[in-house]
């Protein structure tokens, strides 16, 4: 019971350093960007690698928020119809659920770890960084998102998760 609660507590911090990290690099986008236009139509000089800046920065934000939005079950929104079903299809669709979305999690980390370590030698024209980093992002975002799965089931297992969680509620 108090690995439970631990393992939730260490979770929780983990989720809290998404959201600092991810609200950091939104404020560093937003901040290039505005630098850029104003650069650009006051002053009449663009500040080029802002494209490059964004471009790179912009998917670590989205696939990072990513694993808090499946920590919050916030992804899938089937419980809505399934709270009116028996509890027993409950459980089994849960199950399958969990099951369907840790497969396509893998088959993501596979397949983006792949496309990362073929674009490796590519690197954006400006700032000179290898293109692998916008790959990377979905790799350990979708890592983090598989870890998270597995922790649900367990969860389910253990019977410490409740069926309808997450979602928005009506």
């Amino acid at each position: 019971m108090n690995e439970v609660r631990s393992v939730k507590g260490v979770i929780e911090v983990i989720a809290k350093v998404i959201v600092i990290v991810s609200s950091t690099l939104m404020v560093g986008v937003t901040a290039v960007v505005f630098f850029n236009v104003i650069a650009r139509y006051f002053f009449s000089v663009p500040i080029a690698f802002t494209y490059e800046l964004v471009e790179l920065l912009f998917p670590w934000i989205v696939f990072l928020t990513v694993i808090n939005v499946t920590l919050d079950n916030e992804n899938i929104d089937i419980q809505f119809f399934m709270k009116f079903s028996p509890k027993p299809l409950q459980i089994i669709a849960s199950y399958v659920t969990k099951a369907v979305m840790l497969f396509f999690s893998i088959f993501i980390v596979y397949s983006s770890f792949r496309l990362a370590t073929a674009v490796k030698n590519h690197t954006l024209p400006l700032l000179g960084i290898s293109k692998s980093w916008l790959y990377w992002s979905v790799t350990v975002s979708f890592i983090g998102v598989s870890l998270v799965i597995i922790y649900q089931t367990i969860l389910l297992i253990i019977d410490k998760e409740e069926i309808s969680e997450g979602g928005e509620k009506l």
